[in-house]
């Protein structure tokens, strides 16, 4: 016999045996880099002697007679249940307070004395808008932040002031913009609102972009592309595209995400993204 035939025997019988002492899964997660490593260093005890061909099975584990032998499968085990779905939670009805506020003006005095969200009294200032009212461009960022709750403006900072060079690379400033934020009040610790302040606060947003009425609006970061946007995935998939954007009132308005200053300030490499999506801003304005 041939030193690859026996070898193939020899295989064959490793196997058997293994299976005959119910071995039903791999003994390793992933393949061996060590070649030298074989079938018979696992299959067995250094120096067991095994025959040719499978023995039968006569060790002391060896089941009675009476019971049945389990299948070399693994066991079944029951299905998860399936949970329940969770319930559909319906968005917050507008307050009153919106009913007949005509003017920007209206709107900021408004929401000053609105008492419905519990963020504005953990945050030293509200945060309105800066800028121009009758600009084309309207400018939506994320959450304010530190440094926009202790000045009460958005946009400010160090990422203020990279924004202010960003929209010069295209040659505006802030007074051919009019920026805002997502919410008006910043959560305590920096946290994430809940969908309920979400909720309650989303009205006041969408009557806010209504009364300004911009050609174009930019959303700067993941959240606000995602809360008016209505679509999942990260702000360098939602990045770089127009969106038609209906707040409410029928109007459907050029809408565009891209990257937030704090974030450029973090991943400078990503700039280059940042101004393919101004440049693509400066043509839709013309």
């Amino acid at each position: 016999m041939s030193a690859n035939q026996s070898d193939r025997r020899l295989l064959i019988d490793q196997l058997a045996w293994q299976e005959a002492m119910g071995i039903d899964e791999a003994l390793l997660d992933d393949a061996a880099d060590d070649t030298t490593v074989t079938l018979s260093a696992l299959a067995a005890p250094a120096g067991a002697n095994r025959p040719a061909t499978a023995p039968a099975v006569e060790s002391q584990e060896q089941e009675p007679a009476s019971r049945t032998r389990p299948s070399s499968s693994l066991p079944e085990t029951a299905p998860a249940p399936i949970p329940a779905p969770a319930p559909v939670r319906q968005p917050a009805a507008p307050p009153p307070e919106l009913a007949g506020i005509a003017s920007l003006e209206e709107l900021r005095t408004a929401l000053e004395a609105f008492e419905g969200c519990a963020l504005k009294h953990t945050a030293s200032n509200m945060i309105f808008a800066d800028g121009n009212p009758a600009a084309r461009l309207m400018v939506i960022g994320e959450v304010p932040g530190r440094d926009e709750d202790r000045i009460g403006l958005p946009l400010v900072g160090g990422a203020g002031q990279l924004f202010d060079r960003m929209l010069a690379s295209i040659g505006l400033s802030r007074a051919d913009a009019y920026a805002t934020t997502l919410i008006p009040w910043r959560p305590p610790g920096n946290r994430t609102p809940t969908d309920e302040e979400m909720d309650i606060l989303m009205p006041w947003l969408c009557r806010h972009i209504q009364l300004a009425d911009p050609d174009c609006i930019l959303l700067l970061g993941g959240a606000p592309a995602k809360a008016l946007l209505g679509q999942a995935g990260g702000i360098l998939k939602l990045r770089g595209r127009w969106h038609d954007l209906d707040a409410g009132d029928g109007v459907a308005r050029r809408a565009m995400a891209t990257l937030h200053p704090a974030y450029l300030l973090r991943s400078p490499a990503q700039k280059r993204l940042a101004y393919t999506d101004l440049l693509a801003l400066a043509a839709e304005l013309g």
